[in-house]
């Protein structure tokens, strides 16, 4: 169900901003914390979100709280929105900042990140997250970080609604006002950072691309394996923001079209070669679905390595085949979880 608005508060001090670290389990999440005490712009507070899983996070808090107060762990298990929305409802700052446990900010990140909000209309910032240095090992990890270099090089600058909230600040009356974010999307949580600026444009509020604003993301623990069960998920929730709020930005049905043609004559094929009156016009259609896998595969390589110049890591850009299967697949298990409307029957009460 989506979460109701947050309670009036009182005005907050002009200029304080609250930084939330969202964390499951992740000892990594002290390099991210330390990352954030030496900001040039110093943050009011750093809330350590946790969800839960441990006491490792919470012993690492404590540590750094010892050296520096403004650190201050926080018990919110759930799931990620869920964990958000705790953290939101005990933020103290004019604006809310949030960073993943996977995530470095260099010394001039908050700073980069919070100045366009001298335009009272801008109601959220974010920044790239490209790869740490050395920490893209695996194929996947490396075709990914090319992939979000391009990402918010060509999508996220022409859609901001795409900005992932890990690396993002809002205006904490942005929430006040629009609502806390939707825990309802997705059973494990996905796109709800989508959602909500859907819902902070459609309220009035702009958001702004600051490719200053960028932070090391951590790739060491991303395989190719685990990129599709990201990408599955990410559709799931995405789906259902699509069918409710009829907005999507990267996976249309027409960008996905050319991915689905080979699969659907590769089936097609196996179905008309059990039945003899069809089996040539299934051999035909099987080669054709091997023809057009083969000649997308030729075409990504191509591109890939051209693009590869410009956002190193996309030779590996075929790789962008099992990711729209992947996509496909999670957004079938959105209409099947949620049926085309997007919402169940718990979602309209």
């Amino acid at each position: 169900m989506l979460s109701a608005p947050a309670a009036a508060r009182p005005p907050r001090e002009p200029g304080t901003v609250s930084v939330v670290v969202t964390v499951l389990n992740d000892p990594r999440v002290e390099r991210t914390l330390r990352s954030l005490l030496e900001q040039r712009r110093p943050p009011t507070e750093i809330l350590v979100d946790d969800g839960g899983g441990g006491e490792g996070v919470r012993r690492i808090a404590e540590r750094l709280a010892a050296e520096d107060p403004r650190v201050i762990h926080l018990d919110a298990p759930g799931n990620i929105p869920e964990s958000r929305n705790l953290a939101l409802q005990k933020a103290r700052g004019e604006f809310v900042a949030f960073l993943d446990a996977d995530e470095v900010a260099p010394p001039g990140w908050l700073e980069a990140l919070l100045a366009p909000f001298v335009d009272r209309s801008i109601g959220f910032t974010g920044g790239p997250t490209p790869a740490l240095p050395g920490s893209a090992r695996t194929i996947g990890a490396r075709f990914y970080d090319g992939y979000l270099r391009r990402f918010y090089d060509v999508e996220a600058r022409a859609h901001v609604h795409a900005l992932p909230m890990g690396n993002s600040a809002w205006r904490a009356e942005v929430f006040d006002r629009v609502g806390l974010l939707d825990t309802s999307l997705y059973r494990k949580a996905a796109s709800e950072d989508q959602e909500v600026a859907l819902r902070a444009l459609a309220a009035g509020y702009r958001g702004v691309y600051v490719p200053e604003a960028w932070v090391g993301h951590d790739f060491s623990d991303l395989s190719t394996r685990s990129l599709l069960r990201k990408q599955r998920i990410y559709a799931e929730g995405g789906y259902v923001v699509w069918r409710r709020a009829k907005s999507t930005y990267e996976a249309s049905p027409a960008r996905l079209a050319p991915y689905l043609l080979g699969p659907a004559l590769l089936v097609l094929g196996a179905v008309f070669v059990i039945f003899p009156p069809l089996r040539l016009a299934g051999e035909l259609a099987a080669l054709g679905g091997v023809l057009v896998l083969s000649g997308l595969a030729l075409g990504l390589t191509a591109s890939g390595i051209r693009l590869d110049r410009k956002y190193p890591g996309l030779r590996w850009r075929v790789l962008e085949i099992p990711r729209r299967w992947a996509t496909v697949w999670g957004a079938f298990q959105g209409w099947r979880h949620h049926g085309w409307s997007g919402r169940t029957p718990a979602d309209r009460r």
